[in-house]
């Protein structure tokens, strides 16, 4: 749910008591991992050109921001730091954290985990940069990050 739609459905003093947040990831690494869920569909497409030329992006930058393009959270945590980030919120809110999730990673779809800085053609990496251009001016996101992608967490039994 969009956080402007939330903001506009509880009193303003809940909402600015209420410490928010959400979790970005590098735009070119989640077009390429929701390819990878797509391709896996009976119907799905089976390239990247067919996959971005339906233009159905994942596009989390209008569920935290108002219509002006400012932030509507108090800490967007980047998913190539992940447990890190948690650690922050979850330390500014008192719930104890012991750096893992404890859960399995949805990684059952991207078998073939190539850096995605070597899968991208020098069009598609231009189209994925304007398409999420606020994104990438907002986080900081550059197609050379080289952090590396978060492997599943053994599963806590």
């Amino acid at each position: 749910m969009p956080a402007k739609a939330i903001r506009a459905t509880i009193p303003a003093g809940t909402w600015n008591n209420y410490f928010k947040f959400c979790v970005e990831r590098n735009p070119w690494d989640k077009v390429m991992s929701g390819f990878h869920m797509e391709k896996d569909f009976p119907d799905g497409l089976k390239t990247m050109d067919a996959y971005l030329k339906k233009g159905r992006f994942p596009a989390n930058y209008p569920i935290y921001t108002d219509n002006d393009d400012k932030l509507l959270v108090n800490e967007v945590v980047r998913y190539e730091s992940l447990m890190e980030g948690l650690g922050r919120v979850f330390g500014r809110l008192g719930i104890p954290f012991n750096g893992t999730l404890g859960i399995n990673a949805k990684s059952e779809h991207r078998k073939n985990r190539t850096p995605y800085q070597q899968a991208f053609t020098a069009s598609q990496k231009d189209l994925v940069a304007r398409v999420f251009a606020k994104e990438i001016a907002m986080h900081g996101y550059t197609f050379e990050d080289s952090r590396p992608i978060p492997q599943a967490q053994p599963e806590v039994q």
